[in-house]
């Protein structure tokens, strides 16, 4: 079972004269960063995604990023995570990436 902290992932704030696509771009990069090193779990949220963190994993401790849309899940959804759960989604998105980079 998952927890949720109640403080969310900081991401840089918006720049002086920087545009919201500028923005989106350059938090986006962060974001692919974490999740290169396994630290991101995301999942379908209406016409976009949620973001979390992964502070650790034993015990299971998520925290919300406020990426885009900053869509949440419904909390019952993050208690019923378990760490093998966001392993496997990892493992399928990394043999994704290497199917479709062929």
């Amino acid at each position: 079972m998952a927890k949720l902290l109640d403080s969310e992932y900081k991401l840089p704030e918006r720049e002086s004269g920087e545009g919201w696509g500028e923005y989106y771009d350059r938090t986006g990069e962060i974001l692919g960063g974490l999740e290169d090193k396994g630290r991101i779990y995301s999942y379908p949220h209406a016409d976009g995604h949620a973001y979390y963190y992964i502070v650790s994993e034993k015990p299971l401790v998520l925290q919300h990023v406020p990426y885009a849309d900053a869509w949440h899940l419904d909390p019952a959804h993050i208690r019923g995570l378990r760490l093998s759960d966001i392993q496997a989604q990892i493992a399928w998105k990394k043999q994704m990436a290497e199917l479709f980079s062929k």
